[in-house]
C-alpha cells in the first residue's frame, strides 16, 4: 500500500491510455512485494505483470470510457481486480480461484476522480495494490465470490457503468491477437504531472523549438481537448502542488517558462514564482467538440494547440502521441534520467539499481533487487 502509494505521488508513473489508469503503480508494488514474500524470481513477476496488464485491457475496452467518465478512478476501480488477477498468477492460483480473487477485488473496487489534485488520488493506487493481494491471498485460502461480478443484474457494469457499457464480446476475440503489453502497449510519462496536459505540452514546445520562441513572444496560448481531459485539469489557479499537477494554465505556463516540466517544477518555490503567475494568464483551455466524452476507449485522444505570437503570427498544431507513447517512447537516456531526477541524487548506486531494474526478467529472485534500493538513501524528502 505504502509503495504503490510513493508510485502515484509525484504523477510520473505510466498510463494504460483504453484504462486511462496507472497501471504499473498498482501492478508493480503489489507484484514485488507477493515476490518477494514467496521468494519468485524475476521472469515470474514479469509473467504476472503481462497478465495484469492484459486484465485491466480487457476490462477497460468493456467498459471505458462511460466508466471513466462518470467520474470513477480508474487506477483503483480497474487496478484492483487487475493486481488481484496479476497477484493470482503470481501465486499459481487456478482459473478459478483467479476468477474468485477478482470478484472479491470488484468488492475492493472504488474511487472518485474527484480526488485528483489531492493525496488521495496516489492513495488510490496503494489501495489498489493493497487490494489486489488481499483478494488473491483470500481467494489462495478458500474464499469465494460470485463468479459474473462484472456483467448481470447490479454487477460492476450495472452499477458503475450503465447502459453504455460494451461488454465482453469483443474482447474474446481481441485476447486471440497480441498482448496488451505490446498493442497497445503503456505509455510512459515524460512529465510529473497529469496526462491529460501532456499532449497540449508537447504541442507547445514543438512549435515553440520549431519557430523559436520565448515566452517573452506568446501573447496566448490557446489548447482543445477532450472534455474528460478538462474536467480532470480542474485547478486553473492551483494553490498547492498536488493541484498544479492538474492545472493546463500552471503546466503550459511553466513549459513556456523553462522549456520542460520537471519535478521541480511541481515544488512550492516553482509555484510562488511571479513569472509563472503572469504566463498562466496567457492559457486557456477548451473541450474540442470533436471530441465526444463518451468516446470508445480504443479511439486515441488529442490536443490542439495555438499560439498567438506578439508580433501577430499564428502558429498551430495536434498531438495525438504524446511522447513517452509507445509510438514516442522514451530513451533509454531519458529513462535513466528520470530515475535519478526521482531517486533525487546522483550516485552511482542509483545508476546500479537503475540498470539492474531494466533486466528483471533475468533475476533469480527478487530480494537482492529489492535490497539494492533499500540500501539508497535519498539526500532529503522530496
Amino acid at each position: 500500500m505504502i509503495n504503490g502509494t510513493a508510485a502515484h505521488a509525484l504523477d510520473y508513473d505510466d498510463v494504460l491510455d483504453p484504462a486511462a489508469s496507472h497501471v504499473s503503480a498498482v501492478l508493480v508494488p503489489a507484484l514485488l512485494a507477493l515476490a518477494e514474500e514467496t521468494g519468485a524470481s524475476g521472469s515470474d513477476v514479469v509473467d504476472a505483470y503481462i497478465v495484469g496488464v492484459e486484465v485491466q485491457e480487457c476490462l477497460a475496452e468493456s467498459v471505458n470510457m462511460a466508466h471513466y467518465t462518470r467520474g470513477w478512478h480508474t487506477t483503483l476501480t480497474l487496478g484492483a481486480p487487475s493486481a488481484a488477477a496479476a497477484c493470482a498468477r503470481l501465486l499459481g492460483l487456478d482459473a478459478q480461484q483467479m476468477l474468485f480473487a477478482m470478484s472479491l477485488a470488484t468488492s475492493m473496487s472504488a474511487g472518485f476522480k474527484r480526488q485528483f489534485g489531492t493525496q488521495a488520488k496516489p492513495f488510490h493506487a496503494g489501495l489498489g495494490a493493497k487490494n489486489g493481494i488481499l483478494a488473491a491471498r483470500m481467494a489462495a485460502a478458500g474464499l469465494t465470490a460470485d463468479p459474473s461480478p462484472f456483467e448481470g443484474d447490479r454487477g460492476f457494469m450495472d452499477l458503475m457503468v450503465g447502459a453504455q457499457a460494451q461488454g465482453f464480446g469483443p474482447e474474446i476475440a481481441r485476447l486471440q491477437g497480441p498482448t496488451a503489453i505490446v498493442s497497445p502497449g503503456v505509455w510512459l510519462k515524460r512529465y510529473p504531472c497529469c496526462a491529460s496536459t501532456h499532449r497540449a505540452v508537447d504541442g507547445l514546445l514543438q512549435l515553440m523549438g520549431q519557430h523559436r520562441l520565448h515566452s517573452r513572444d506568446l501573447l496566448r496560448v490557446q489548447t482543445w481537448v477532450s472534455e474528460a481531459a478538462v474536467r480532470n485539469l480542474m485547478y486553473p489557479q492551483p494553490a498547492n502542488e498536488m493541484q498544479a499537477r492538474f492545472s493546463m494554465e500552471y503546466c503550459l505556463a511553466a513549459a513556456a517558462s523553462d522549456g520542460d516540466l520537471t519535478l521541480a517544477t511541481f515544488r512550492a518555490a516553482s509555484l510562488s514564482r511571479a513569472d509563472l503567475r503572469s504566463e498562466m494568464k496567457k492559457v486557456s483551455m477548451w473541450t474540442d467538440p470533436e471530441q465526444p466524452a463518451d468516446m470508445p476507449s480504443t479511439v486515441k485522444s488529442w490536443a490542439r494547440v495555438n499560439i498567438e505570437t506578439t508580433d501577430g503570427r499564428l502558429l498551430q498544431t495536434r498531438v495525438i502521441d504524446p511522447k513517452g507513447y509507445p509510438a514516442q517512447p522514451l530513451s533509454e537516456i531519458e529513462l535513466a534520467n528520470k530515475f535519478k531526477d526521482c531517486a533525487a541524487q546522483q550516485s552511482t548506486e542509483i545508476v546500479d539499481a537503475f540498470l539492474s531494474w531494466r533486466h528483471i526478467g533475468d533475476a533469480p529472485e527478487i530480494h537482492t533487487l529489492a535490497a539494492m534500493l533499500r540500501q539508497v538513501q535519498p539526500r532529503n524528502s522530496h
